[in-house]
């Protein structure tokens, strides 16, 4: 049930990417309320999965930051998903949101000078869940 409240959240944050290259923050922040009460409540993953998966990301998202490759609300959402996964999710997700956003840029958004990431990470989230 609490994968389902965050793919909601997800689709809503990938569709306000798409039309306003902007995901807001209010999202963002009920996305982490709801993280944050998943791992309070439920068993969950250990501390040391959810500590490698959130060093995973940010060594991999803080640089493109700073570069301008990766947007503040991309690195938000990846950081919280981090939360609620294992090391090994995360690396699934990860690899299909990557394969997915370079399926789209190759395909669609060539000409442009940046394209949007959350919907990619949503098909990543999705693929990855249900491959479990």
């Amino acid at each position: 049930m609490f994968y389902y409240s965050i793919i909601l959240l997800l689709s809503l944050c990938a569709i306000q990417d798409l039309y306003e290259r902007k995901v807001s923050n209010y999202l963002i922040v009920t996305m982490l309320f709801l993280a944050i009460t998943y791992c309070l409540l439920m068993d969950g993953v250990g501390f040391y999965e959810t500590f490698s998966s959130i060093l995973l990301v940010s060594l991999i998202t803080f640089p493109g930051f700073v570069k301008n490759v990766f947007g503040a609300s991309d690195v938000k959402i990846l950081l919280i998903m981090a939360l609620i996964l294992s090391f090994t999710q995360m690396l699934d997700v990860l690899l299909y949101s990557f394969v997915c956003f370079a399926v789209y840029w190759w395909l669609f958004a060539r000409s442009q000078k940046e394209a949007p990431f959350v919907p990619s990470l949503l098909v990543g989230v999705v693929v990855s869940l249900w491959i479990l």
